[in-house]
């Protein structure tokens, strides 16, 4: 059965325990009319909930249970033989104003759905100002309340208690800043359009593939699908560390878009190379920890499966330590247990002392690094040949910062090249296994 049926059933059997006609039982509610009464007690169409009470109270039923049946039946016809197509939310989940004027009206409905005459003069009675045509526009959804103290003449003209007012005022505060929000992001598209306009640089005022492809590339950024408009989702492919992710191209031009798992790559590979300082599994000799920890790790970069990790190295006799490529195992190694993107490592050393051999501890070019940017943070001093090695060499040290800039390559005004090569290279690399 229905709850509607259940509503009118239970209005039914009141009135024949008490054995009054509908004429006697008009009588007895004074307000209401036999035919209303018995169109009450049909089942047909929902009654108001002032009739269905009264009827109830005549008949000596629970008022408090015919009123939860009402609602019930209420709910159950959606709203009265009026429905809607979207359902109102409830007061603690209510986002918007267009959701709190269709939860006002809910609550008009169930409080027995009075006339917006009724609703001003309740208002109006307790000193609260609510005009009916202001009442009828909330209903309809054409106005949200004003204020929070035309919402309370509102609900006060509902007959809703003051306890139970203040979940509806937090839902006011909720939709006007949904509707604060909605209007910047209305202006924020105006402006974007403008920008693609100016960008566009034709009569159509759209960018086209070939310039979205150019602003993408210059972004470092690659396309992995054909471009559609400025502001629709596009999936795109980090040229640095390959990683795929969606983007709008208007967050890529003003500089609102950047890749997720870049500075995460380089964060992974200070994590690994801390742990390769550590030499927890002993697979690196004294002489290799003593010049790892003399060096600096320049930011890596990851392209497809190659992952490049420079290695600043400013003496002479770290560079012979770290030339050979016995040591890039246990970085590799490091690496994996870090980087969950498949790679093929290749380890850069970049140098910065000449092939004429200086009385030179490497000091003057850790500071023109740091000074060029290359560091951004204190290195660790090399040992001196007549200093001693450490008692623990095992012992880990501190991870080596990595560089914001990748792009710069240590130079100086002679020559930077290989010890063992007599060209002069700024660089040499040496591929890992």
């Amino acid at each position: 059965m229905s709850p509607l049926g259940r509503l009118a059933v239970a209005l039914r059997n009141g009135r024949r325990h008490v054995g009054l006609s509908y004429a006697e039982l008009a009588e007895r509610t004074r307000f209401h009319s036999p035919g209303t009464l018995q169109r009450a007690a049909s089942g047909t169409t929902l009654p108001k909930l002032e009739t269905a009470q009264a009827f109830a109270r005549a008949c000596g039923l629970d008022a408090d249970e015919i009123t939860r049946m009402w609602i019930a039946a209420y709910r159950g016809t959606k709203g009265g033989g009026h429905k809607s197509e979207t359902p109102a939310p409830q007061p603690g989940r209510i986002k918007d104003f267009p959701g709190l004027c269709r939860a006002l009206e809910e609550l008009r409905q169930v409080n027995g759905a009075p006339s917006f005459q009724i609703l001003q003069n309740r208002a109006r009675a307790a000193g609260a100002e609510l005009s009916r045509s202001t009442a009828y526009r909330i209903c309809a959804g054409q106005q949200p309340p004003a204020s929070l103290g035309c919402l309370e003449a509102f609900l006060i003209a509902c007959e809703v208690p003051p306890r139970e007012r203040t979940v509806w005022a937090e839902a006011w505060v909720r939709a006007r800043k949904h509707d604060a929000q909605a209007r910047q992001d209305t202006d924020a598209s105006l402006n974007v359009k403008d920008v693609e306009a100016v960008i566009a640089g034709n009569t159509r005022g759209e960018v086209t593939q070939k310039t979205a492809q150019r602003l993408l590339r210059r972004a470092g950024l690659g396309a992995r699908e054909r471009y559609r408009r400025f502001e629709t989702p596009w999936t795109v492919e980090c040229l640095q560390c390959a990683a795929t992710f969606r983007i709008r191209l208007s967050d890529v031009v003003l500089g609102r878009a950047a890749c997720p798992d870049c500075p995460r790559l380089n964060d992974h590979v200070r994590e690994a190379w801390a742990e390769l300082l550590a030499n927890r599994t002993g697979t690196l000799s004294r002489q290799q920890v003593r010049a790892l920890r003399a060096v600096t790790v320049l930011q890596a970069r990851q392209q497809g499966a190659q992952l490049d990790v420079p290695v600043f190295v400013a003496d002479r006799r770290t560079g012979a330590v770290l030339r050979s490529p016995a040591w890039h195992p246990a970085l590799e190694a490091c690496l994996r247990r870090h980087v969950r993107r498949p790679f093929h490592l290749d380890v850069i050393i970049v140098y910065d002392y000449d092939t004429v051999p200086t009385p030179r501890n490497g000091q003057r070019q850790r500071r023109l690094a740091k000074a060029a940017g290359l560091v951004d943070g204190p290195l660790e001093t090399p040992r001196s040949e007549d200093e001693p090695p450490s008692a623990d060499p095992t012992a880990p040290a501190a991870p080596v910062p990595v560089v914001a800039q990748r792009d710069t390559v240590p130079t100086t005004p002679r020559s930077a090249v290989h010890p063992s090569q007599d060209s002069e290279l700024p660089w040499a690399s040496n591929s890992g296994p």
